[in-house]
């Protein structure tokens, strides 16, 4: 993933590469337009617990993905024709299940998994369950002002989305065909940034693990490079 920078560090580079300068609140509104045109979310997953009051819950900020809601209640067969109230050897069996299951995938969570309707950034239930757990994919941000974080590529990119829609305003504010040829070299230039920064940075050896196929050599070393010996 490499070093990731808050997004107003595009801010600087946009004074420096193009000589403008803008109110933050704008820079920040065509910044974040930037970053979801780019497409990337650097993310990493979750836990989050809450309550149910009035049969919503409301969700951290980050929430990109969400990949499962449980409530710490043994999910087992309860009916029985043995026992006047529920099957308890299933509920002991269901304990012992996960008791085996716990920190062996962070997708397991000891519980049952309940049903939910997801709004915009709440989530919505029939129950008002004491305790509710969320694991879900977080887009990383800055933990003072939660804004996304981004790598050098994307920053570079956005910054020269900005100037491009900067001095597209501002021709045709002014009517000026110069400013608009002007425009037109900075969305290529924007075009052109956003392609890189879609690219990956690094693809490690499990990485390329998971692409190669058992078509390809059993003894290769890095992808694209050759493991002749010298002479």
């Amino acid at each position: 993933m490499g070093k990731l920078f808050n997004i107003k560090a595009a801010y600087p580079l946009l004074k420096t590469m193009y000589d403008i300068e803008l109110d933050a609140d704008d820079f920040e509104d065509l910044a974040l337009n930037a970053w979801e045109l780019i497409g990337n979310k650097h993310t990493r997953l979750y836990r989050y617990v809450g309550s149910v009051v009035n049969g919503e819950m409301k969700l951290p900020c980050n929430v990109d993905q969400i990949e499962s809601v449980h409530i710490p209640i043994v999910d087992f067969q309860a009916t029985s024709n043995i026992y006047d109230h529920y099957d308890i050897q299933s509920a002991y069996v269901e304990q012992y299940i996960d008791a085996w299951k716990l920190n062996q995938n962070p997708f397991n969570e000891r519980g049952m998994l309940v049903n939910y309707k997801e709004g915009d950034n709440i989530l919505y239930f029939s129950n008002n369950w004491p305790k509710v757990t969320v694991i879900y994919q977080g887009i990383l941000v800055d933990d003072e002002d939660g804004l996304p974080l981004i790598n050098d590529r994307e920053m570079r990119a956005i910054a020269a989305y900005i100037a491009w829609i900067h001095t597209f305003k501002d021709a045709i504010k002014k009517r000026d065909k110069n400013s608009f040829t002007i425009a037109q070299m900075l969305q290529t230039e924007w075009l052109k940034r956003c392609n890189a920064a879609r690219i990956v940075d690094h693809l490690s050896q499990n990485d390329m693990n998971t692409i190669l196929d058992a078509k390809y050599r059993w003894d290769r070393k890095q992808y694209g490079k050759s493991m002749l010996p010298l002479v």
